[in-house]
């Protein structure tokens, strides 16, 4: 026993070495490089192996259960990032008149890369875009938004009708018919707006809403797409196989870290450029240890973390266990009133996320 004691003490110590470097990086974001974006990537899996650890550590000797344990305690630091508990007291005057709602929802184009063809297909494409119409948000932030003048696609034509006046998407166009990329739509009036594409339909738009006296400037973005097609790598049964898709699948993050962080810099400058309230929602193709994450949460609050519920996981497809979509809003200039992760609308690869907000003073109170 004690030479298997040795032999497994041992790698475990530089494993706990390797999570405080994590927490570290996570903390302090020193640096943006492609290494720490794996790095913090691994947390979730880093915890899951100091839980296994727990129990056999403390059959084989319980002194040294107490590192692991150490290590857990230490990680309950990101416990908001990780689960929510119903939010602090969001009791703030939430009464309708004075708040307002954004929803941000990867809509995964409205299923048109499917069978359009199969009679039910079509029925759950017509569920979807009368769900979305009718959800309630006054501002709805969509990445992979797809419209035309058909009746199976006429979006633009169903938010107008539904109270959407005032919409925003990229200056570039497919064509004179139809939109593919992100999309904004408002109740309110749209009185300045901006925006930029990265590269295919990632991008961001600005938009500032005039609600009542009051203005909000909204971000919206859809931030590199990493395209994992984890099912590939799972469905493989020859070990070749597993080595290209695992190639293809390290290419795609590595490739993804990098990207995120020379958009964080424009996003920055949006948001620091800013003389209203700020609130930046997406698809940000990023978990809430990264790199992108931590920056803008040392200056602004997530909707999650302040009102959410649960895991708040919003991706659909494998690996399941995400959250990638996020809210981020001006603390001290908006209140969050409520936040919902919508688990149960699966018409797309992500759930949609709405936040209520409220001024924290109205133009009558100043």
């Amino acid at each position: 026993m004690k030479g298997v004691k040795k032999v497994l003490w041992f790698p475990y110590k530089v494993f706990a070495f390797y999570t405080i470097l994590i927490y570290i990086l996570i903390l302090w974001i020193p640096f943006e490089g492609w290494l720490a974006g794996f790095m913090m990537m691994s947390f979730p899996a880093v915890i899951l192996m100091h839980l296994i650890s727990l129990p056999i550590w403390f059959i084989i000797e319980r002194k040294k259960a107490l590192l692991p344990l150490a290590l857990l305690l230490g990680g309950c630091i990101f416990l908001s990032r990780t689960y929510g508990f119903g939010g602090k007291d969001l009791s703030v005057a939430s009464d309708g008149e004075h708040t307002f709602s954004v929803m941000n929802y990867n809509v995964h184009s409205f299923q048109r890369y499917s069978d359009l063809r199969d009679g039910q297909m079509r029925k759950q494409i017509g569920d979807m875009k009368e769900w979305v119409a009718g959800s309630g948000a006054d501002v709805i932030c969509m990445p992979e938004y797809f419209a035309d003048a058909s009746k199976l696609f006429n979006m633009d034509e169903m938010l107008t009708k539904k109270g959407f006046k005032h919409s925003l998407r990229y200056q570039q166009v497919n064509s004179k018919y139809n939109y593919l990329g992100l999309a904004l739509f408002s109740r309110f009036p749209i009185v300045a707006s901006r925006d930029t594409v990265f590269e295919s339909q990632n991008g961001m738009i600005q938009a500032d809403i005039r609600i009542k006296k009051d203005t909000v400037r909204v971000i919206g973005l859809h931030l590199f797409s990493m395209t994992l097609k984890l099912g590939n790598l799972v469905h493989q049964k020859k070990m070749d196989g597993v080595k290209r898709e695992g190639r293809i699948t390290f290419s795609r993050i590595k490739m993804g870290f990098v990207r995120h962080a020379a958009e964080l810099e424009v996003l920055e400058s949006w948001m620091d450029a800013s003389p209203y309230p700020v609130i930046v929602c997406g698809d940000f193709n990023e978990m809430p240890y990264g790199y992108v994450y931590g920056k803008l949460r040392r200056k602004l609050n997530n909707g999650f973390e302040e009102g959410g519920k649960g895991f708040g996981f919003t991706f659909n497809h494998l690996p399941y266990f995400i959250r990638i979509d996020h809210q981020f809003y001006s603390p001290e200039k908006l209140n969050l009133v409520n936040f919902t992760t919508y688990n149960k609308i699966d018409y797309s690869d992500h759930y949609p996320v709405m936040g209520t907000y409220k001024f924290t003073k109205t133009a009558e109170d100043r």
